[in-house]
């Protein structure tokens, strides 16, 4: 059903959604600028020597200003990748984004073409879920995660694939094994666990009662969970997750109690951070627009785009050289470890000021590689790490490297987190 506009301070906006009454909000347009220049910061950053990312995509693709040839060429890249390295390379969550990219983008996700080469992403996310599936009876855990179990279920939901709702309602039902890291809740993961389930509900196909009432019974587990995460200011969880939160509840306003939660006074604190470049990171970026323009993953399916307009025209960024060198800022690093392996190792590190995380593992690894050696791999999001003095992160024992500053976890990668002088970093090897 279409939107239907209620003034509010030219934020609230309210829309009516297959399953009730959904409550979301979308900047004015008076805001909409802060919006056009995070879409042309996440053009501008995309790296050509990192495999293309479905997410950028999908979050141009729920905007409302288009530049159709950024987005053609996007597309043109993914299926390209898609061909070439997806059912070799691909996580299953993976498969899960590409699908929805190609959907976003009114191509057909069951027959992507490149190179002479055509392949069915449904089809192999299929058998990726399936392979998950029997991963966690073999060994109590995903190959991957409950973060991208969600992003399955979610894509198949939309793409009418081989899915057991009664089986998805209880591979995401309550539980601290799947929703909490390092005992911490995770936001981001419940929130794609909560779209995932309101599509389960909203397909048009009918449930049995006992489907129907678990899914309900999860989707309200999640979100009370979810508002307990809420600050005072409005930020769920952290800044970088509320965009995945305001999609959640957004779409949850039968599972929410009047005032458990003000839409606006979110978007308002996340505007405040737009100016200061917090979503620099292009899938931190992705992650957010969607929320600012009061669309979800769930309008995924239906997009269309013929009547696009193409209204966000680019200038060529002018490169920046530095006039002079930045000072140099010292800190202290360290891996830990007390499982498997016992490992403390500490170092002093000089780094020009600016310095990214990632920059002082690399300065100490070539200090004294016997201490500080360490591998990673390039992800949407940037570098992460998988293994330090060789000891290696496992999805099936639930341990990964986990980073920190003055004791306090982070939650920004290795390659966003910004370094200061006298700051305490660590890698401990941990358990989620």
């Amino acid at each position: 059903m279409r939107s239907v506009m209620i003034p509010l301070a030219g934020l609230l906006l309210l829309f009516l959604a297959p399953g009730g009454l959904c409550q979301g909000c979308a900047v004015s347009d008076k805001e909409r600028p802060l919006v056009r220049d995070l879409q042309r910061k996440m053009i501008y950053s995309v790296d050509p020597k990192v495999p293309p990312n479905p997410s950028i995509l999908i979050a141009l693709r729920l905007a409302q200003d288009h530049n159709k040839r950024v987005e053609q060429d996007m597309l043109k890249k993914l299926s390209q990748d898609a061909v070439q390295r997806a059912a070799k390379s691909f996580s299953s969550g993976q498969v899960a984004l590409h699908i929805l990219a190609q959907r976003a983008s009114c191509s057909n996700p069951r027959q992507v073409s490149a190179n002479n080469s055509t392949i069915n992403l449904v089809q192999l996310l299929e058998q990726k879920f399936k392979d998950e599936l029997q991963n966690i009876v073999i060994h109590g855990n995903p190959l991957t995660n409950f973060y991208q179990l969600s992003l399955d279920v979610l894509a198949l939901c939309q793409l009418n694939g081989r899915l057991s709702p009664a089986r998805a309602s209880v591979l995401l039902s309550p539980d601290q094994k799947k929703y909490y890291l390092s005992g911490q809740f995770s936001v981001d993961t419940a929130a794609v666990a909560i779209l995932a389930q309101i599509c389960l509900q909203t397909t048009g196909r009918p449930l049995p009662a006992k489907v129907t009432k678990k899914l309900r019974e999860n989707v309200q587990w999640l979100v009370n969970k979810m508002l307990a995460e809420k600050k005072s200011d409005g930020v769920i969880g952290n800044i970088y997750s509320t965009g995945w939160a305001m999609q959640a509840l957004s779409v949850s306003s039968r599972y929410l109690k009047p005032g458990a939660w003000s839409c606006p006074q979110t978007l308002r604190r996340v505007l405040e951070e737009l100016p200061k470049d917090t979503f620099n990171n292009p899938m931190a970026a992705s992650q957010i627009l969607p929320s600012l323009e009061n669309k979800t993953y769930l309008d995924v399916r239906r997009l269309t785009c013929s009547k696009d307009p193409d209204n966000l025209p680019l200038s060529t960024p002018q490169p920046t050289t530095p006039t002079s060198q930045p000072p140099t800022i010292r800190v202290t690093y360290t891996v830990f470890s007390d499982m498997n392996i016992i490992i403390n190792n500490s170092i002093n590190v000089t780094v020009p000021q600016g310095s990214v995380f990632f920059k002082v593992m690399e300065v100490a690894q070539a200090t004294d590689p016997s201490k500080f050696s360490f591998t990673y791999t390039v992800t949407s999001w940037g570098p992460y790490i998988t293994s330090v003095q060789g000891l290696q992160a496992d999805n099936n024992q639930r341990t990964y490297w986990q980073l920190l500053s003055n004791g306090t976890s982070l939650n920004q990668g290795a390659g966003d987190y910004v370094v200061s002088q006298g700051e305490r970093l660590e890698v401990r090897f941990s358990t989620y």
